[in-house]
């Protein structure tokens, strides 16, 4: 017990430093290109978090939290605009109509396992975007705006959405460490041990499930609902688009799924060369990029903290 806590110490201590450093970076005059890059980077370090927290925790690849991020776009988009609400609050209440929404699906689809669940959780999400996509033309309205989207009002500095990013990637993190070693986060690495042993044991798998599913589901439509007012203008085919989910998935198994640090790493490592390589070579920088992530996978099958757990002989719960 007492090195569990040493070493939790040890984590939580650069973290913290860290999370000041990050705090203060827009005071000390960075601005621009520099700051948008590290918002973006807080953004998919939060996304492949939330993912990390359900799929990671319970090997239950999900393909669907794109749906989430696209009907928490459209929410926060349609509360400001049709309902006048501030950006927050109108954040806030996204946040619960994702929850609500992903205690339906996950009810039906958490009931599945393996190549099911997943394909399952794809079809919810393209279904959303269809929805979104063809009401206003068969109800005969003008809400959703069809293909052409929504233009949200002009939103604050850049440094705004600096601080919000940056908070939601700290309460990702955050819920995670906490959830690790909490009677949730036990019951989620029983599921993925071994399921149907833990529900003989007394562990309630589908209620545990669908916890962790809401929370995940949750925040990634408030982070949908961000990204929303900072580019001020969402399609459908744009925040439903399936690479979102590719994406998040890749950042993962990349830094290690179902660590703790799993997600920042790879989300930072993954962004950066994307950027690098997306300013360097224009037009080929997505097979350079697609190279580098085949390399550090079959060099490190376990991902970047995963590798590293193996080497030094730690168990993964410190991570």
């Amino acid at each position: 017990m007492l090195m569990r806590r040493a070493g939790l110490n040890g984590i939580l201590l650069p973290l913290l430093v860290l999370g000041v450093i990050l705090l203060l970076i827009p005071l000390l005059g960075m601005a621009g290109y520099r700051l948008r890059l590290l918002s973006l980077i807080f953004m998919w370090v939060a996304l492949a978090g939330c993912w990390n927290l359900m799929s990671g925790s319970t090997g239950y690849i999900d393909f669907g939290p794109v749906a989430y991020f696209g009907v928490g776009s459209y929410c926060t988009a349609l509360f400001m605009l049709k309902g006048g609400f501030p950006f927050l609050l109108s954040v806030f209440m996204t946040g619960w109509i994702c929850a609500a929404l992903s205690l339906v699906i996950g009810l039906s689809t958490l009931r599945l396992q393996g190549a099911y669940f997943a394909i399952a959780t794809f079809a919810a999400a393209e279904a959303l975007k269809q929805v979104v996509l063809e009401s206003d033309r068969v109800l005969g309205i003008d809400f959703f705006g069809g293909a052409h989207g929504l233009t949200l009002p002009s939103p604050p500095s850049g440094i705004f959405f600096y601080y919000v990013m940056l908070f939601f990637m700290g309460l990702v993190v955050s819920l995670t460490a906490v959830i690790q070693k909490s009677k949730l986060g036990y019951g989620l690495r029983a599921i993925k041990d071994a399921e149907q042993a833990a529900e003989l044991t007394g562990v309630p798998a589908l209620q545990i499930k669908i916890r962790a599913y809401i929370l995940s589901s949750s925040l990634i439509g408030c982070i949908g609902g961000v990204e929303a007012y900072w580019l001020t203008y969402i399609i459908p085919d744009d925040v439903f688009n399936v690479m979102r989910t590719i994406q998040m998935v890749i950042m993962t198994l990349l830094g290690g799924m179902g660590t703790l640090l799993g997600p920042v790493i790879g989300a930072t490592f993954f962004t950066l060369i994307s950027e690098f390589f997306g300013a360097k070579f224009v037009y080929d920088y997505l097979i350079i990029v697609g190279l580098v992530i085949v390399v550090v996978i079959l060099l490190m099958p376990q991902g970047i903290i995963g590798t590293l757990v193996k080497k030094r002989g730690k168990s993964s719960w410190l991570f």
